[in-house]
């Protein structure tokens, strides 16, 4: 019976899981489509948000992170192969990660694959990013990006925190039996 307990709250984290895979993608996906109407029909140039610091502009994105390729010729088509296999790699992980049940691993990929999912949904519809975010830190203008690209760059930071300091990726391979020895006398004792 309790085996029932257990599988019915995996079954409910992996529905919220994709939940917030999809409220992500969807907040981006408004937040983007709100700041581009504001620009193109109403003539909005920007707004500081906090004076010196962060400020919410529009913009065009024909490359990756800080532009970079942007304006070059097959940019768009680099970039859109780029992600495709990134978005495979990552689901196949995720699924990886259900087959182990290691919930640490499955919100950051979760983010991950949003961030990912917002931007190709803006290169497959527009052939470019929009990017909304901007902030200044003592004078220095840090690229405009946008929530998505903060689903990625967060994602990405707590997965490779989570390998470094929680996974057994880097245990060595007597820590690692160590371990299985303990799950397997912790299961028998249940």
């Amino acid at each position: 019976m309790q085996r029932n307990g257990i599988n019915g709250r995996r079954i409910v984290f992996e529905i919220l899981c994709i939940l917030l895979l999809v409220a992500l993608v969807l907040v981006d996906q408004a937040l983007k489509i709100y700041v581009k109407d504001l620009y193109y029909n109403q003539g909005w140039t920007g707004t500081e948000v906090i004076r010196g610091f962060f400020y919410i502009t529009y913009t065009e994105n024909t490359g990756s992170a800080w532009s970079f390729l942007a304006g070059w010729e097959y940019a768009q088509l680099f970039f859109k192969i780029l992600t495709s296999v990134a978005l495979v790699a990552f689901t196949v992980f995720y699924v990886y990660l259900i087959k182990k049940n290691n919930t640490r691993a499955k919100i950051p990929t979760i983010l991950f694959i949003a961030g990912t999912i917002g931007n190709f949904i803006d290169r497959l519809s527009y052939n470019y990013v929009i990017d909304f975010i901007g902030l200044r830190f003592w004078g220095y203008n840090f690229p405009v990006f946008n929530f998505a690209d903060s689903c990625l760059c967060i994602g990405i930071i707590w997965l490779i925190i989570y390998v470094v300091f929680f996974s057994d990726f880097f245990k060595s391979k007597k820590d690692k039996d160590n371990k299985e020895s303990s799950d397997k006398n912790n299961e028998t004792k249940e």
